[in-house]
């Protein structure tokens, strides 16, 4: 083998102890940096986890909202009111595209039925 030469460093005490503390101390702070870590992944798949239950919770509830729909009876609305309400939702077209509102299915409904109730109470005092 080739004679290696060995050296030997004089350090006094308090680089020694310096010297020391800091390696403990990145010590320290690599533990720290991989306990964050591990937390982390632990956190990352219990998102995971969740955003699969929920996905499989919103898919159930797909099914059982067209299974409720298949189940409901539909509405049959009269030759009367298919003729008013289709000059209406023309209107309705034209105002979203230059007001740009958004309406939901709940308030058409409503308005619907508004227009239902009125055309009966319409007919009622034109027959008494």
């Amino acid at each position: 083998m080739k004679e290696e030469s060995i050296f030997h460093i004089k350090v006094n005490y308090d680089e020694a102890v310096a010297s020391r503390r800091d390696l403990l101390s990145s010590e320290r702070d690599f533990l720290r940096v991989l306990k964050i870590i591990k937390k982390y992944d632990l956190l990352r798949k219990a998102e995971l986890t969740n955003k699969l239950r929920m996905q499989n919770k919103i898919r159930d509830l797909k099914a059982n909202l067209t299974r409720i729909n298949n189940i409901l009876p539909k509405i049959k609305v009269p030759d009367l009111l298919k003729k008013k309400i289709l000059p209406e939702k023309e209107e309705v077209k034209e105002e979203k595209i230059e007001k740009v509102q958004i309406k939901t299915k709940e308030t058409m409904v409503d308005e619907d039925l508004e227009k239902q109730l009125i055309e009966i109470q319409e007919k009622l005092k034109k027959l008494g």
